[in-house]
């Protein structure tokens, strides 16, 4: 079996896991025009192209964060503001500050906003480790690369 299909598969299966899990987070019932997204990754490429997968899904509000600790700082701002992101989608292994430590990171900061805020972890490997500790802290879903668009619209619907 080829990698995509492999992930694209576990994608699916992580899909209809998750979503029960979004049920009254801040992103559900709401339209893609009406949610606030940040994409938190170290590639340019990466931001580049979910940013577009947004975009063509009715994304009108994407910020991106380069790394951890600039989507922290992000996100701290809008919670001043008393608002927040609705979707976060973050990638599991960067420099500095990998997903997992930026996840622990806003429960340890007490970030309110985030409460509500549905996380999207993507990674480049299946580990059921990383995925087990991703949802402990917060993740409702953990999604394999290449990710799809179908798979990331499923997630963020």
């Amino acid at each position: 079996m080829n990698i995509a299909k492999q992930s694209n598969s576990q994608n699916d299966i992580e899909i209809a896991d998750g979503l029960r899990r979004c049920k009254g987070d801040s992103a559900h019932g709401k339209s893609n025009a009406e949610k606030r997204f940040l994409i938190v990754d170290d590639s340019i490429e990466v931001r580049f192209s979910i940013r577009r997968m947004l975009r063509s899904a009715g994304a009108t509000h994407v910020d991106v964060a380069e790394n951890g600790e600039a989507a922290l700082q992000m996100m701290s701002q809008m919670a001043r503001k008393q608002t927040g992101y609705d979707v976060m989608i973050l990638d599991y292994m960067m420099p500095a500050m990998n997903g997992i430590e930026t996840l622990y990171e806003i429960k340890r900061r007490n970030i309110k906003s985030a409460d509500q805020t549905r996380k999207i972890m993507l990674t480049g490997f299946y580990d059921q480790d990383v995925i087990n500790e991703a949802k402990s802290v917060g993740a409702s879903f953990v999604l394999c690369k290449p990710c799809d668009a179908a798979s990331l619209t499923a997630a963020i619907s």
